[in-house]
C-alpha cells in the first residue's frame, strides 16, 4: 500500500507526540510543524511538501488560529483535518465550511481520531453527516446573526456614533462636547435610538449591541 504522508500543526506537544506514534504504526510518515512560526511559513512549507492531510489545531499561537489555514490548504488541494479541544459551535461550523474533510474533537478516543485521519489521508470521504450538520448550523446562526443585527441596521450615522459612545461609557455631555452640539440633542438621539432597538434605557441599548456582537464601525455606511 502507497505510503501515506501527514503533517501535524499542534501547539500540544504530548498529544502531537501520541498522535504521530499512532499514525506512524499505522503506516504513515509523519512530518510535526512549529506552529510558532507563523501562519505564512507553515501554508508555505505544506503547500510545498504537498501531504495526503493536514492535521490542523485551531488554537495555534497566530492571527486567526489555524482555522486560517484551512480554506488555503483546500483551495491547494491539500485534504485538512481539524483536531481541536474547542467547542464553539460557529468556529467547527465555519472550519467545516472552510474546507475541512472533518471537525474531530480530542476529547474523541485517539484510535477514532487517528482512523479517521488515515482514511482522509486515503482519499476517502469520511464524516458526511456531520459536515452537513455543521454546514445547516452555520446557516442557522447566520440567519439569526443577521435578524439580531438588523434593529442596528435602521439606525443612522450619528445615532450610530451615539450608541457607540455609549457603548464605551461616555455620557451625554460628553457626547455633546465630542460632537460640538447640545445636551438635548443628544438626548433625542438617545432616545430615538431606544426606540428604534425597542428598549426602555441606555443600559439595554448597550446591553442588546453587545449580545449581538455589533461593531459600529463595521455599520458604518
Amino acid at each position: 500500500m502507497e505510503l501515506r504522508r501527514i503533517t501535524i500543526i499542534d501547539d500540544h506537544p504530548l498529544l502531537a507526540k501520541a498522535l504521530r506514534a499512532d499514525l506512524e504504526r499505522g503506516g504513515a510518515a509523519v512530518e510535526q510543524l512549529d506552529p510558532t512560526v507563523g501562519a505564512e511559513q507553515l501554508l508555505d512549507t505544506i503547500v510545498c511538501s504537498r501531504p495526503d492531510c493536514a492535521v490542523v489545531d485551531l488554537g495555534l499561537p497566530f492571527p486567526g488560529g489555524g482555522a486560517a489555514l484551512i480554506a488555503p490548504l483546500a483551495d491547494s488541494r491539500i485534504r485538512v483535518v481539524v483536531l481541536t479541544g474547542e467547542t464553539e459551535r460557529r468556529l467547527l461550523a465555519r472550519s467545516s465550511v472552510a474546507g475541512a474533510e472533518a471537525v474531530l474533537s480530542k476529547a474523541e478516543p485517539l484510535s477514532d481520531i487517528v482512523e479517521t485521519i488515515l482514511q482522509v489521508a486515503c482519499g476517502q470521504s469520511v464524516r458526511a453527516a456531520q459536515r452537513a450538520e455543521l454546514a445547516a448550523e452555520l446557516h442557522r446562526l447566520m440567519a439569526e446573526q443577521d435578524e439580531r443585527q438588523a434593529p442596528f441596521a435602521t439606525l443612522s450615522p450619528r445615532e450610530r456614533e451615539v450608541l457607540a459612545g455609549l457603548m464605551d461609557g461616555q455620557a451625554p455631555a460628553a457626547l455633546a462636547e465630542r460632537n460640538y452640539v447640545s445636551v438635548a440633542t443628544i438626548r433625542s438621539q438617545i432616545k430615538s435610538v431606544l426606540g428604534k432597538l425597542g428598549v426602555s434605557s441606555q443600559l439595554q441599548a448597550v446591553a442588546m449591541a453587545h449580545r449581538s456582537q455589533w461593531i459600529p464601525n463595521e455599520h458604518q455606511p
